[in-house]
């Protein structure tokens, strides 16, 4: 009929590794959330990190299932939106705050659009002249006096 499916579930081809931002509050979040993924039919390995709120699931299953299946456990949750290299960028948000050059092809983080190359010292002295700090010193006897 119109709403009839069946109800075996096909299972994917491909080994496949799912990564999903879930917001998780506490381990009652976790255990739900690992506790419905785990029912999927497909799965192998399921892997909750509470410190980056990553959920990564390894096996023959859909993405859009397993997303579609945290979301039904009561979870906000989207696909994982950082890449993959964590080690250079300790925090995911650092790495996609940064502003990228369109005219450099990408070279910012490797350090060929500094404006100054090299390292130079700073300077340990200030830029102010010196009649300027004196002008409203104590020692001055015709300073200007602001109270």
């Amino acid at each position: 009929m119109f709403g009839w499916r069946s109800s075996k579930t096909e299972i994917s081809d491909a080994l496949s590794i799912v990564e999903l931002l879930v917001h998780m509050d506490c381990e009652g979040c976790e255990k739900r959330i690992r506790r419905a993924i785990s029912k999927i039919e497909g799965v192998d390995t399921v892997e909750v990190d509470m410190n980056q709120q990553k959920v990564t699931v390894t096996g023959y299953v859909d993405q859009r299932h397993v997303l579609k299946v945290v979301r039904r456990a009561g979870r906000k949750a989207e696909f994982w939106p950082y890449p993959y290299d964590s080690e250079y960028y300790p925090y995911a948000a650092q790495y996609l705050d940064e502003s990228t050059f369109s005219s450099t092809y990408n070279y910012y983080r490797h350090g060929f659009n500094e404006s100054v190359h090299g390292y130079f010292p700073d300077q340990a002295y200030s830029t102010v002249s010196d009649e300027t700090v004196f002008l409203f010193s104590d020692d001055n006897v015709h300073a200007c006096s602001i109270m």
